[in-house]
């Protein structure tokens, strides 16, 4: 340790402080044998200049070899003991003049500082950092710069893949943290909840893979435990978890217990019943799929359950009975013993969305005692098979029966493409007998071809006695007037204004015609009540 406190050790001695340099020297000399007569000024400052380069060479070529210094060794008096050398070392380390300590304080405030490792956002600063780019996206998309969104996209893609290729428990991650949101429903923390049932969407969907691979759940039935878990505190977390599980193969035999413990509080009006139902039906299908149940044992359990008071456990065994021609017919007479009209209702619909379309429409038919009119299920089939319910209300039409249906036939088709749709409609209110079939097809025309065809519909509607004159199927030209007014047809509403001012409309359809007309045209008028103002009373007498 020299006077200014720095420490330097290379193996070698070096002294140090503002008078070593020239002790040193001088000393050096004297053992070598050499004059001790002072050189001359010129070479004194050449040979000072080399031996500051070779000091600071050979600093630097031992600390980078050696590394730092050891500590010093202690004698048994407690005081440090020289480290042994040789001759040459001895010599060397005489002959060598300390650095000045000027020089290394000015290389040391010259030297750059030591590189730090930047510190990796945690988890939660991650989803906000995903949170802020969607909704920057979003508003970019909304604003139509697509370039630009199309770049926050690639670093919103890019920040995903980072959270979760290092965080191998993001799935647990991301469910505490959407607990934690609590009930919030402000736009910030829907699009962060959002973000979070992503993360667990994709956790659940890689565990998966990785337990189909090594046939080894344990890390994804945990998971998945967890999320039935957290289903009944609040409707947000009921609708993460559901969308996340609901036909995924994720849910299987050891988590039946957790189902159908959800199935129960439904039955006590504690929890979401099509939740439950949506969930029991995906664990059966996963036990079916898998092997872990058959399709008789399930079909078993189903019977059983036909008879349970809770509403969900009698709608996930008519659905698995459904799905099973063997026992569909079994199921269908139950349904129209018992009249239960709430299970009858789900189950036309999952008949609409999952059956073959043929299959489909022969179930909604047999449902046709039970339930008068479900336009819902129609309109559901109708929009993946537009064509079998085209077919269907053909072959009904020429039949001439089943009237209820071929309403729900016609109204479904407003949720085809205008092309499938048209041909049967515009049959249908052209030659279909029943009045309340015409009026369907007119309220459908209106819905599928406003601009081509909505206008004429509700004109033909007008000159159907069977329609134009009776107060009650007025009130669905009325309902089609509004999809005219919807499409910005001013023209076509002031048109039909006119004629239905003039109809025998209920008191309270006729209050809504004139809302709709202030609404749609200037001053509430129509174009004959404008013409006659601009007459006036003395219009044509010169007056």
């Amino acid at each position: 340790m020299c006077a200014t406190g720095h420490t330097r050790r290379s193996g070698h001695a070096l002294l140090c402080g503002p008078d070593h340099g020239h002790y040193g020297a001088h000393l050096g000399a004297k053992e070598s044998g050499m004059s001790t007569a002072r050189p001359d000024p010129s070479a004194s400052h050449l040979r000072w200049l080399l031996l500051l380069v070779a000091m600071i060479t050979i600093t630097f070529v031992v600390t980078r070899c050696c590394g730092p210094a050891s500590q010093p060794i202690l004698d048994p008096q407690g005081q440090p003991a020289a480290p042994p050398t040789d001759a040459g070392h001895t010599l060397q380390a005489a002959t060598t003049p300390a650095v000045p300590t000027e020089t290394i304080e000015r290389s040391l405030a010259a030297a750059p500082p030591p590189a730090t490792k930047a510190v990796e956002p945690e988890f939660a600063e991650l989803i906000e950092q995903l949170t802020l780019l969607g909704e920057a996206t979003t508003s970019l998309v909304q604003s139509d710069e697509i370039e630009a969104a199309r770049e926050k996209d690639t670093e919103a893609r890019q920040c995903f893949e980072a959270l979760m290729t290092r965080f191998a428990d993001a799935g647990e991650r991301a469910l505490d943290l959407a607990t934690s949101l609590g009930i919030s429903t402000a736009p910030h923390d829907a699009a962060k909840r959002f973000v979070l049932q992503l993360t667990l969407a994709m956790e659940c969907s890689r565990r998966h893979v990785a337990a189909e691979a090594a046939k080894d759940y344990s890390r994804l039935d945990p998971l998945v435990h967890a999320i039935l878990a957290v289903l009944p505190q609040n409707a947000e977390l009921l609708a993460l978890g559901v969308t996340v599980l609901d036909k995924r193969p994720y849910l299987r035999l050891c988590h039946e217990p957790d189902v159908l413990g959800l199935v129960d509080q439904a039955g006590r009006e504690q929890f979401d019943r099509p939740s439950a139902t949506r969930l029991l039906l995906t664990l059966w299908d996963n036990l079916q799929r898998t092997g872990e149940r058959s399709s008789t044992e399930l079909a078993s359990m189903a019977m059983l359950l036909l008879g349970d008071a809770d509403p969900s456990k009698r709608t996930a065994a008519c659905r698995q009975l459904l799905a099973d021609a063997r026992y569909r017919q079994v199921m269908l007479a139950w349904l129209r013993e018992r009249a239960d009209v709430a299970v009858a209702i789900e189950v036309a619909n999952l008949a609409a969305q999952e059956l073959p379309a043929n299959e489909a429409l022969g179930v909604l038919r047999e449902l046709g005692p039970t339930l008068k009119n479900m336009p819902s299920a129609y309109m559901s089939l109708a929009f993946r098979a537009p064509e079998a319910i085209g077919d269907a209300y053909r072959e009904l039409l020429a039949a001439n029966t089943h009237a209820a249906m071929r309403t729900d036939l016609i109204a479904g088709l407003a949720m085809a493409d205008a092309n499938h749709a048209i041909p049967a409609v515009e049959l249908a209110q052209g030659s279909d007998p029943a009045p309340e079939v015409r009026a369907q097809a007119m309220l459908t025309l209106t819905a599928t071809a406003t601009l081509t065809h909505g206008e004429q519909a509700c004109q033909r509607a007008l000159d159907d006695p069977a329609i134009g004159g009776d107060p009650g199927r007025l009130a669905l030209v009325f309902l089609a007037l509004q999809n005219l007014e919807a499409a910005g047809l001013t023209n076509a509403v002031d048109r039909l204004g006119q004629r239905m001012r003039a109809a025998p409309l209920r008191e309270d359809t006729r209050l809504q015609l004139e809302q709709l007309l202030a609404r749609a045209l200037p001053g509430g008028q129509t174009s004959d009540q404008q013409s006659r103002e601009r007459s006036g009373p003395g219009a044509g007498t010169g007056k």
